[in-house]
């Protein structure tokens, strides 16, 4: 059997390894599943257009990984993506969009319920998936959290409900007991896609550093332009080490030699996750919070109590309002969650991965093995 995967990884643009590691984990995933002997090609769609593909009719299904729906008012749709996906229906190959995730800001609960996608990505998200309460035959979406769920269900998408992310699922992993240091010596704080953060983060880092008595690492997912370029003169390297993860999802078993992660890069948080590990997240959006939100997992938004309010009063996305409410910094409470959560037995990262256990026993394993 052969698939199509289409990767949102830009290994020509930011290198993000976060996005990397979504498609890779499918991959080994289905070998878990469907056997060794499945055959796959993996295009980047923001790199790749559909030229990238010789003989479109061998394959049983096209497999679209964390795809992002598109809001209205936004442009966040990788490019190339219409186009192969418009092409699968037109030869009879079915669509799986499996772990699908919204991205706004701050993308709160309510925000979810009332904001509508763009009129043409809702056209075609019916087309291929069908309308709310019909059965489809030619495929389905599934979601990486509640939030991307509600968002679908309320604009008349039929949805097979929420599985996680691909890439919270080590299948050599999964159920096993987790890896709850007693001495924190190595802590990682993943940088904010938001660049007016950063001060912030390296802030927290000698927050950290302090606080643990520990070595801390910033580290850096994805970026454009030289990474030396980008890391501000005046941060002192001797006290805080500077790591840059970006390029393939092989960069982030860097992390198997931390013992815990405090940041905002979702899939540092998730890594940490698959390999058993504690960490908190600091959620900078929709992506972020809505997983927080899905398996009660340990962390907070990025967004300021006032910012959340006003979000919750959007029904369609300000774009001006965002970037206001951007500028503010996140807390540090951090900190405290964090000491809180060791002082009394990691009792909130017992729950969430016990939650993710779940998520692949319920969901994610079915979903898999609907696959042609």
């Amino acid at each position: 059997m052969s698939y199509l995967i289409l990767s949102t990884y830009p290994g020509t643009g930011s290198k993000n390894s976060g996005d990397d590691l979504i498609g890779k984990s499918l991959v080994n995933l289905l070998a878990k599943i469907k056997g060794n002997d499945i055959d796959y090609d993996i295009v980047s769609l923001p790199d790749q257009g559909v030229e990238a593909i010789k003989d479109f009719s061998k394959y049983k299904a096209v497999l679209a990984p964390g795809l992002r729906p598109t809001l209205n008012g936004s442009k966040v749709a990788p490019k190339n993506r219409t186009q192969f996906l418009e092409n699968a229906p037109k030869m009879g190959i079915p669509i799986y969009a499996i772990g699908a995730g919204w991205s706004t800001y701050p993308g709160t609960i309510k925000q979810s319920t009332h904001l509508k996608l763009d009129e043409e990505e809702k056209r075609h998200l019916i087309q291929y998936f069908g309308a709310t309460n019909e059965a489809n035959n030619a495929g389905l979406i599934s979601c990486r959290d509640i939030t991307t769920e509600n968002l679908l269900r309320n604009n008349g998408i039929n949805c097979y409900g929420t599985t996680g992310d691909c890439a919270l699922f080590d299948y050599d992993l999964i159920g096993t007991k987790p890896v709850l240091p007693k001495k924190i010596k190595k802590v990682a704080i993943s940088m904010p896609h938001i660049k007016s953060h950063w001060q912030m983060a390296y802030s927290l880092a000698l927050k950290i550093k302090r606080e643990f008595s520990c070595e801390v690492y910033l580290t850096f997912h994805g970026y454009r332009g030289r990474f030396e370029k980008l890391i501000n003169p005046s941060w002192n390297r001797e006290l805080v080490n500077i790591v840059d993860l970006s390029g393939g999802a092989e960069k982030l078993a860097f992390y198997d030699e931390i013992d815990i992660h405090i940041g905002f890069r979702l899939h540092a948080h998730i890594w940490f996750l698959r390999t058993r590990k504690p960490s908190l997240l600091i959620a900078e959006d929709g992506r972020g919070y809505g997983h927080l939100a899905t398996v009660n997992g340990l962390g907070y938004s990025a967004a300021s109590k006032m910012a959340i309010q006003q979000a919750d009063q959007m029904i369609t996305v300000d774009h001006e309002m965002v970037k206001e409410m951007r500028k503010t910094n996140p807390s540090y409470r951090a900190i405290k969650m964090f000491k809180e959560e060791i002082k009394n037995g990691y009792p909130i990262t017992k729950n969430t991965l016990t939650a993710v256990d779940n998520l692949w026993t319920t969901k994610f394993r079915p979903l898999l093995e609907l696959l042609p």
